[in-house]
């Protein structure tokens, strides 16, 4: 150990002795291209990805609407509302074909005659008498009725537009009280069941009737309704890209995600829940065994130096204590050393 006299500066190599004592054996246990986490670094990151996300899902994503119900969409089009239900009383809806469904049966019955008649006291005498009427006439008989007025209909419809995929138009609904023919009661009925469409008792009369699927019927008969296509098709959300949309207000499901969404449309099978679920765990095997396990693949990572973007190295100067995992795996070693790195 060196002393300096009293009185006597201190030499420069005295100095550096007292400020670094046994310097030599700490020099060689010192590891200066150590690199550390800089954990500053990652809200940043994150940061960066929310804001790059948001942009994607804005100029990309699909439009994340309010839900529709048939209380707005019989307001903003009556006319389509009273379209949807003559064709359920001519069994010419799309419900049609659901109507072997549970909890669903005929449309007429379920979107038109049955709200009817738990409401008919509210609606007036006319509304009792024109079911009575209906329910008192064959089969025949209420669908020639039903046909009749959705012909009629077909008069106060404007054509639809051309190019591209086409729209469904709806009746003129202020002309609807000019329409002139054999048929029977339905008028009376498809206004009566328009003017509870309007005031939201029919979604509260579908709600109650399936109370296990709250809004199973009420999506069938937005179906049913034109404005539902329109939507689609002012907004791109059609099946002529993807064969699927996001309902609206209600969270991504993980079959809209990009990779299950590819699966989901273009891998055979991959439409089917089973199929859909093999393809999903193969697609996870990828992800868990070879990114890790197979040469070349896992050293992707250090290849494209993806560790700048979370390292903090070492200011000139700053000593750092040896890393206690710095000793390679033999095999990672091995790369390195094919790598021309080690």
């Amino acid at each position: 150990m060196s002393e300096t006299a009293p009185g006597q500066p201190a030499t420069p190599h005295a100095a550096q002795a007292v400020r670094q004592p046994a310097a030599e054996p700490g020099a060689a246990g010192l590891v200066t291209q150590h690199v550390r986490h800089a954990y500053w670094k990652y809200p940043i990151i994150a940061l960066v990805l929310a804001v790059l996300l948001g942009l994607l899902g804005a100029l990309a994503g699909s439009p994340n609407s309010p839900r529709a119900t048939i209380a707005t969409t019989s307001r903003q089009d009556p006319g389509g509302a009273a379209l949807a239900f003559t064709q359920e009383l001519a069994g010419a809806s799309a419900s049609a074909g659901n109507q072997q469904e549970f909890g669903l049966g005929p449309p007429g019955q379920v979107f038109v005659t049955g709200p009817l008649s738990s409401f008919a006291p509210l609606l007036g005498g006319n509304v009792a008498a024109a079911l009575a009427a209906w329910r008192a006439a064959p089969a025949s008989q209420q669908a020639a009725w039903a046909n009749n007025y959705l012909m009629a209909l077909d008069k106060i419809t404007p054509a639809s537009m051309e190019g591209g995929m086409e729209t469904a138009m709806s009746p003129d609904y202020a002309k609807i009280g000019t329409l002139r023919g054999d048929f029977g009661p339905v008028p009376a009925l498809v206004k009566a069941d328009v003017r509870l469409a309007q005031g939201g008792h029919l979604e509260q009369y579908l709600e109650a009737r399936d109370p296990g699927h709250t809004l199973h019927l009420s999506t069938i008969w937005l179906y049913d309704h034109p404005k539902l296509l329109n939507d689609a098709v002012a907004n791109g959300l059609t099946d002529d890209q993807w064969g699927m949309v996001k309902e609206r207000d209600y969270p991504v499901g993980p079959w809209y995600l990009i990779i299950p969404a590819i699966i989901h449309v273009k891998l055979p099978g991959g439409v089917t829940g089973t199929g859909f679920v093999l393809w999903n765990l193969l697609v996870a095997l990828i992800f868990i065994f070879v990114l890790p396990l197979v040469p070349g693949i896992r050293s992707l990572p250090r290849k494209l130096r993806l560790s700048r973007g979370i390292a903090r190295y070492p200011t000139p100067g700053e000593q750092i204590p040896p890393d206690p995992n710095a000793r390679l795996d033999p095999v990672l070693q091995k790369e390195l050393k094919e790598e021309g790195l080690a």
